[in-house]
């Protein structure tokens, strides 16, 4: 789908939204991005000379959501959503893409509901996968029952771009077999899931999920996970995913909210993974997922001002062959004055990950000039432990403009720049127009 499409369908629902019903409730939201970068590909040895052409791409995305659509006979059953993105001009050689991320219904009566459409699903773990299909649930009393199926939404970067070289060969290595849509024949998923509602706001679910793809079975695992909160100050959690091909756990974690000390909130928790298990079997990717750790952290926050707030995390980390590693984050925020306006920002982090690792500093500040003014200023610089490249730093600098045209329109020109062991220096710019829209409160207004 070209960007001037996916403009046009997103305001055609905007439109329609801001139509409905009062007891319908709806929210949307637009944004437009245009940037201007010149790039090229210089093929050969060092010293090779090839055009530099300059590209304006146009981005845009956009999602509607609604519920509470009345039905004969079925009041406030229906819901949906509609999530699209399109781009137009040169993006690595491609002149427009696009695509639909979340295109969904759901009917919903008494204690059964059906959802039809582009949908997400949670395999019991942090990944999540897109599929096209139907998910069917029922709840009854303390427990919640859900299956689904359908095809898998391949992501965009799934469809072989093509390869060519650049400079006098030009088309000539260019395979159009390679420009052919890759094929969802045989790409499909099914899974479901079983939730309990318990005391203690507790809630404790398990899942399956199995995938297929062209090379046969290409996940399938097990995961139950668990909520709680026995006091009011203290939260817990747990979550295990276990690969039934490999026969392995893939990942875990466990983690307690404490909010027993006032203004000091604090955090630990443990987690485990496994990269290779969380990419499909049938990719040869798996074989280079990385090696799998462990990591025991912590994280407080200090408010020991009312303008002040300092947070810190810390985590120890075990990597595969008993190597250690770690990471440490301190970061100070102060509000000065009355009015909150400006925000100063502090920080420094320390990244260990054998064999390597690296320092970071980090400052910036916002400030609001007005009621509809916003500018900021954000800087970093990277000290690595060994040269990347032969360099043995990086640096990055943030600037933007936001300007609340209204409620629901705001505005953001913004600068970037960067150097990094792979460019000596890089600079980019960004505008960006955001169209937000909320029938049910003042957002819409002039």
């Amino acid at each position: 789908m070209s960007g001037s499409v996916a403009r046009w369908v997103v305001l055609a629902l905007l439109s329609s939204v801001a139509r409905a019903d009062d007891a319908v409730w709806a929210d949307a939201r637009v944004a437009m991005y245009a940037q201007y970068f010149q790039q090229a590909l210089i093929p050969g040895s060092p010293g090779s000379v090839t055009r530099i052409e300059p590209a304006f791409p146009v981005s845009l995305s956009g999602f509607v959501r609604f519920g509470a659509v009345d039905l004969p006979g079925a009041p406030d059953s229906v819901s949906g959503e509609l999530a699209l993105w399109g781009r137009a001009g040169p993006l690595d050689g491609i002149q427009g893409d696009g695509d639909v991320t979340a295109a969904w219904a759901q009917y919903r009566r008494g204690v059964f509901r059906v959802k039809l459409g582009r949908q997400l699903t949670l395999p019991g773990s942090r990944r999540y996968v897109r599929f096209d299909g139907a998910t069917l649930g029922v709840s009854v009393g303390l427990l919640d029952v859900d299956v689904y199926g359908g095809w898998v939404a391949l992501p965009r970067w799934n469809q072989p771009r093509g390869a060519s070289l650049l400079g006098f060969v030009g088309d000539g290595l260019r395979d159009p077999l390679l420009l052919e849509a890759q094929n969802r024949a045989g790409q499909v998923t099914a899974g479901g899931r079983v939730a309990f509602r318990l005391p203690k706001e507790s809630r404790l679910g398990f899942s399956f999920h199995q995938q297929h793809d062209l090379s046969g079975v290409a996940s399938r695992v097990v995961a139950a996970d668990l909520t709680t909160q026995p006091l009011r100050w203290l939260g817990a959690g747990a979550r295990m995913t276990f690969d039934l091909q490999a026969l392995d756990v893939s990942e875990a974690a466990v983690w307690l909210d404490v909010t027993k000390i006032p203004r000091v909130p604090l955090a630990i928790d443990y987690s485990f993974q496994r990269p290779s298990l969380l990419l499909p079997h049938t990719s040869v990717l798996a074989a280079f997922g990385g090696a799998s750790w462990h990591e025991l952290g912590a994280e407080a926050t200090v408010r020991a001002l009312e303008s002040l707030e300092v947070r810190g995390r810390g985590a120890a980390q075990l990597f595969e062959g008993d190597q250690p590693g770690g990471r440490a984050q301190v970061q100070v925020r102060w509000w000065p004055g009355l009015e909150r306006r400006l925000l100063v920002l502090a920080e420094v982090a320390r990244v260990l990950v054998p064999p390597s690792g690296y320092v970071q500093l980090r400052a910036g500040a916002r400030y609001r000039a007005s009621e509809t003014i916003t500018t900021s200023l954000d800087g970093a610089v990277f000290l690595y432990d060994a040269p990347v490249r032969g360099v043995a730093s990086s640096m990055t600098a943030v600037a933007s403009v936001e300007w609340a045209a209204r409620p629901w329109l705001r505005v953001l020109v913004s600068s970037t720049v960067m150097r990094t062991p792979f460019a000596a220096f890089e600079a980019q710019g960004l505008a960006r127009l955001v169209v937000e829209l909320d029938p049910r409160s003042a957002a819409g207004a002039p």
